[in-house]
């Protein structure tokens, strides 16, 4: 119950004071902190509403107080809880972690949402690297590989015996091929640069510095599956 009365003592040092009921002439007392919605500090003769508790010593006091005319302050009504987006949340979170489960056992690439899936090509690549470093942990040669990689390093030509195009390239999963390509039954890739992108098809050799890939050309005889180079989108065989 709310009742209105007259401050008759306040103590501003000290932040109470006395008020006094106006039907009853009770006393009580109130404290600054009472005021729930305080547009400024009390003084003696305010007209003020409020409610009545008894305290420790069954002394009265003002609680919730106003100024006569003020509006008591907005409550912020509490936001319910829906129960339906509850369920909602660990639905989506329970699919969600079945999903990574099934790509973790199912070896399918995982690609964020904001990320476009690899394409055919760029799959390709991937394979394609993963089955040179297989063949390179495996000590294995006389392989068909093909691939991309980025040239690291330039060697001189070796034109002992039939004259060879030597570089090394290195590939996006950082292990490095050394390519021998046969510059006396194809055409020599004079614009080659370090840096520069080269495709690639021929035949893989093991050796204990990444391996070397050779037959990068055509077979004159027919004998051997021909390869080739791929530089700057001119193709060399």
């Amino acid at each position: 119950m709310r009742y209105q009365g007259k401050i008759t003592v306040w103590k501003d040092n000290k932040g109470f004071g006395f008020v006094t009921m106006n039907a009853t002439g009770e006393k009580a007392f109130v404290h600054i902190k009472s005021f729930s919605n305080r547009s400024r500090r009390p003084v003696e003769g305010d007209k003020i509403t409020y409610e009545l508790i008894a305290d420790e010593n069954n002394r009265m006091r003002a609680e919730n107080t106003r100024f006569v005319g003020e509006k008591a302050a907005d409550a912020k009504p509490s936001k319910p809880v829906s129960n339906q987006g509850s369920l909602m949340k660990k639905f989506l979170f329970l699919a969600v972690a079945l999903f990574v489960i099934y790509m973790f056992f199912n070896g399918l690439p995982a690609f964020t949402p904001n990320e476009s899936p690899p394409s055919n090509e760029e799959q390709s690549l991937d394979s394609s690297d993963a089955i040179i470093a297989k063949a390179f942990s495996n000590h294995r040669s006389n392989l068909q590989i093909t691939g991309q990689g980025v040239v690291a390093k330039i060697l001189p030509d070796d034109n002992s015996g039939s004259r060879h195009q030597k570089f090394i390239i290195r590939l996006s999963s950082g292990q490095t091929l050394l390519v021998a390509h046969n510059i006396d039954l194809a055409p020599r890739i004079n614009s080659l640069e370090q840096g520069d992108s080269v495709q690639f098809y021929g035949e893989y050799e093991w050796n204990e510095k990444g391996g070397v890939l050779h037959w990068t050309h055509r077979d004159p005889s027919g004998s051997h599956e021909g390869g080739w180079l791929e530089h700057q989108g001119q193709r060399y065989q």
